[in-house]
């Protein structure tokens, strides 16, 4: 009988974990090559559950077999062991119970549901729990992942020596990708392994080459160093980073990137995480000492901590700060990152019952935008407490409602003091399956303490004013005979709001809402309490869509509403004349989905009393059976925005992928962000390099970018990569 202690399967499994070391690219990288026809996949799927081998029988065949007690044991011409998912084949087979010895000197194959392995000899002590391997070839089942070593030694189970040893996820004779290494220990028991002389050659060329290196076997975490990535960009130069990640404990870790800018100087760039039983939290930091440009220190830090004070009560804080007005625009690698006008930070207090919610916020502004002046920042709030309250009132659909707000409001520029606002409220939801009424009556208090610095004005005003709202629908079904489902909602909804006249409030934080299809169903048309816009009008609305009835997929959808003003709305923005309209923009929103890889949306307000439209955004989002993406939408709001974004994405082949965008100012005649790239996908390593063009501060200077990213499957990530055109692809 043979005795269960193998430790070759161990052994390998550990190795091929070690060399693709990186399982979230490993297996994401096996994603992407799901149209290539490769003979086998990168890595081997990962299986549900390990076969019980310890309680499974062992069976041996053989032509001979000589064994006496207390004699060598000798099973002789194609001898076969079979356990469980295990199977092992060689010629000679020999047993010593005295030593406990297992000896194999020819050629021998083993395999299971994970490994293959083939070696020229092999011994083994199940007492001293060493052995020797020779000339071994292994591979994953399922996979191409495979490699080799000229000597295999395992040392009490927990210890191994592998010598000139070589691992590849590329199938065939000539792999594209090869890494190698002198020699490389694996310790079971701390999960490490250590080479010496590892080279990692791409297509012959040596890339990498590291004369000693750790790095975990299992998913125990290990501090080292990361794969180095590269970047270039027009204003910044040649940039180089070798991040180190650093496992301070199971609970804390960081990873620390040093990095160069050829035109920018050493920069220093790390995260700490940390989390316990009711906290967690990060801290992300750049600190650039002096910017070869500006000659000046350069930095930008992030500090956010969420923590869990009981059932009900939690706290956040958010610390956002930067150096100067331009970071930014000179480190951000998007357009929408370069374009931040201002950063938040934060510290609070919330909590939450069954019927109430509260909290408790202090939160000021850094002002990043250059163009914001100082009577256009935001304000401090020191405090910000609010108060909410939904209870029902009964099993009639009666409802109290609440909302309070309780605000100081603090800047160095202007009007500074104190805000209460309170807005209580009964409502009777009556709903059937068919339709809901949804009646409301309520009263809005709001009033000051103010500090006009210098100005005339009251110190404590104030405004009340009742808000009457009756919300009522229906839902009206048909069904065809073709398996479609038709609906018919119509909404109508009456809005009273008294007048008040709010010229000598303050104006701290509100401006009116974009105009939009939730607009025609809200109490007021101002953000903040400072404005409460009087009323009375009613909105009426129609949605109509079209489902197919078996899959519940929606095939069209038609929404269109208008609001109809019985009086002049008096309370506008500051400057503006009261509206003579007689009713608002009409809105439409039409939503198509004639198949399942095409679908299309147009929306649009018209304005009946100048006959022009506001807004208008029209798209159209198409994706083939052969992986072809293609997204077109053309957005316009009236005096302030007029561009098209184009996005496409083509699979040339199995193998190779183009892509490009187009994202371009039709008012400014301005291009804001254009890039253009290709991808190319083989078996075992994929490239990708995107060209990136985008407008980075308000005096029209762009950012140049060449991002070139390769990708060794199974193994490692090699540059930066940029954003995907569609998030549903890996581009």
């Amino acid at each position: 009988m043979i005795p269960e202690k193998i430790r070759l399967p161990i052994l390998l499994s550990a190795l091929t974990i070690a060399l693709g070391a990186n399982p979230g690219t490993a297996y994401a990288a096996a994603g992407d090559d799901a149209g290539l026809a490769c003979p086998e996949p990168s890595l081997a799927p990962l299986r549900a559950r390990t076969p019980d081998r310890k309680s499974s029988p062992v069976f041996l065949k053989t032509k001979e077999f000589d064994a006496g007690q207390g004699q060598l044991a000798e099973a002789r011409g194609n001898v076969e062991l079979r356990r469980a998912d295990q199977y092992l084949a060689t010629g000679i087979l020999r047993f010593d119970p005295e030593t406990e010895t297992i000896t194999m000197p020819g050629e021998v194959d083993y395999e299971d549901s994970v490994l293959r392995i083939s070696g020229s000899s092999a011994h083994y002590s199940f007492l001293t729990e060493n052995g020797r391997f020779s000339d071994v070839d292994y591979g994953l089942t399922g996979s191409s992942a495979n490699g080799s070593a000229a000597e295999v030694v395992v040392d009490a189970g927990n210890h191994s020596l592998l010598r000139q040893l070589r691992f590849t996820t590329c199938p065939g004779e000539k792999p594209e990708w090869v890494l190698t290494a002198k020699e490389l220990k694996l310790n079971f028991e701390e999960g490490v392994g250590t080479a010496k002389g590892a080279k990692l050659q791409f297509f012959d060329i040596p890339i990498i080459y590291l004369p000693y290196m750790t790095f975990p076997i299992d998913d125990r975490r290990k501090s080292g160093f990361l794969y180095p990535f590269i970047s270039t960009a027009n204003d910044n130069g040649f940039e180089i980073s070798f991040p180190y990640y650093w496992n301070i404990a199971p609970n804390q870790d960081a990873t620390i990137k040093p990095r160069y800018f050829t035109e920018r100087g050493a920069m220093l760039t790390g995260e700490y995480r940390f989390i316990t039983r009711r906290t967690g939290g990060a801290l992300n930091f750049d600190y650039l000492p002096v910017d070869k440009r500006t000659r000046e220190l350069r930095y930008h830090y992030r500090f956010n901590h969420d923590a869990r004070l009981s059932r009900r009560w939690g706290s956040r804080i958010l610390i956002d700060r930067v150096s100067d007005d331009r970071f930014f625009q000179d480190f951000s690698n998007s357009l929408a990152s370069a374009s931040r006008q201002y950063l938040r930070n934060k510290a609070g207090i919330t909590g939450s019952g069954r019927h109430w919610t509260f909290s408790a916020i202090a939160d000021v502004f850094q002002v990043v935008d250059e163009s914001v002046s100082a009577v256009n920042e935001p304000y401090r709030r020191l405090p910000r407490l609010a108060f909410g309250l939904d209870r029902p009132l009964g099993h009639l659909g009666l409802r109290l409602q609440l909302d309070a707000e309780l605000v100081y409001f603090d800047r160095n520029v202007g009007t500074t003091g104190s805000r209460f606002d309170m807005y209580p409220r009964l409502e009777w939801d009556i709903g059937t399956s068919w339709g809901y009424m949804r009646p409301s009556v309520g009263y809005r208090y709001t009033s000051y303490q103010l500090d006009w610095r210098g100005l005339q004005g009251d110190t404590s005003p104030d405004r009340g004013t009742s808000i009457i709202s009756f919300d009522t629908g229906l839902f009206m079904e048909k069904y065809r005979k073709n398996g479609k489902v038709q609906t018919l909602e119509p909404r109508l909804f009456y809005l009273n709001v008294p007048y008040r006249d709010q010229e000598d409030l303050p104006d701290f934080d509100s401006a009116p809402f974009t105009f939009g299809f939730s607009q025609l169903f809200h109490f007021n048309r101002f953000t903040g309490a400072d404005r409460q816009s009087d009323a009375n009008q009613l909105t009426l609305a129609l949605t109509t869509r079209s489902s197919n009835q078996n899959t519940g997929h929606e095939l069209w959808s038609l929404s269109f509403g208008q609001i109809f003003y019985f009086e002049n709305q008096r309370v506008m923005p500051a400057f503006n004349e009261p509206l003579n309209d007689n009713a608002s923009p009409f809105i439409a929103e039409f939503v198509l989905h004639p198949t399942r890889h095409l679908s299309s949306r147009i929306s649009a307000q018209w304005d009946w009393q100048n006959s022009e439209i506001d807004v208008a955004i029209l798209g159209i989002t198409h994706k083939a059976a052969n992986g072809r993406h293609m997204g077109a939408e053309y957005r316009f709001r009236r005096d302030s925005l007029d561009q098209f974004d184009i996005r496409y994405y083509q699979p040339i082949n199995e193998r190779w992928k183009i892509l490009g965008r187009v994202n371009y100012s039709l008012q400014d005649s301005d291009l804001l962000a254009a890039e253009a790239g290709f991808a190319y996908d083989s078996c075992c390593w994929a490239l990708r390099v995107v060209a990136k063009r985008f407008l980075r501060n308000r005096n029209g200077d762009y950012r140049d970018a060449v991002y070139v990213q390769l990708l060794l499957k199974g193994l490692t990530n090699l540059g930066r990569g940029t954003a995907p055109l569609f998030y549903d692809l890996a581009d």
